[in-house]
């Protein structure tokens, strides 16, 4: 994928999500639709292209939504750590998205959530009222939203994986 389709891509998903935010809140807590394009592009990538993706990403969640400059260095350090897992998840499996995405999710906030509450706000109640919640909400519409980038950005690259897995399920043996 070229980059500029990515940092439009990106811009986009970034500005639909600044200005549906409040609109489509789910027990307080507003889905991380930034996070699962840096996700997709990471695992469609890299770990050096998920990086700069990452820091791309966080470094528009601070202009339109206001973010502190740390989401910058956390969506970077996940975007690094999507690609680094690249070879290792069958990424098209609608529970690896749900499950890299609530993993993504829970590790951002945490560490976004001890800046919260170096500023007074209890850092359990930021855990169970805001992180988990957040994890749940934006895990469910990761597949939804993966599916759509792969609709309108399809993957020219085929990895090793699921060449031999599309073999084995063509030669009708079980994939191990």
């Amino acid at each position: 994928m070229s980059w500029p389709r990515i940092i439009i891509t990106l811009v986009v998903i970034s500005v639909l999500e600044a200005g549906s935010r409040n609109y489509i809140k789910l027990l307080g807590v507003s889905p991380e639709f930034v996070l699962i394009g840096v996700l997709f592009f990471s695992l469609n990538s890299g770990k050096w292209k998920g990086a700069v993706c990452g820091s791309i990403g966080g470094l528009l969640e601070m202009v339109f939504c206001g973010a502190h400059p740390l989401i910058l260095i956390l969506y970077g350090a996940i975007g690094y750590a999507a690609g680094l897992y690249k070879e290792a998840l069958y990424r098209h499996l609608a529970s690896a998205q749900m499950i890299i995405t609530a993993i993504a999710v829970i590790s951002s906030m945490f560490v976004y959530d001890l800046f919260i509450s170096s500023s007074g706000f209890p850092y359990y109640k930021a855990v169970f009222f805001l992180a988990i919640p957040a994890a749940i909400y934006t895990s469910l519409l990761a597949p939804l939203i993966f599916r759509a980038l792969e609709f309108l950005m399809p993957s020219i690259e085929t990895d090793y994986k699921e060449i031999v897995f599309k073999k084995k399920v063509f030669e009708g043996r079980r994939p191990q």
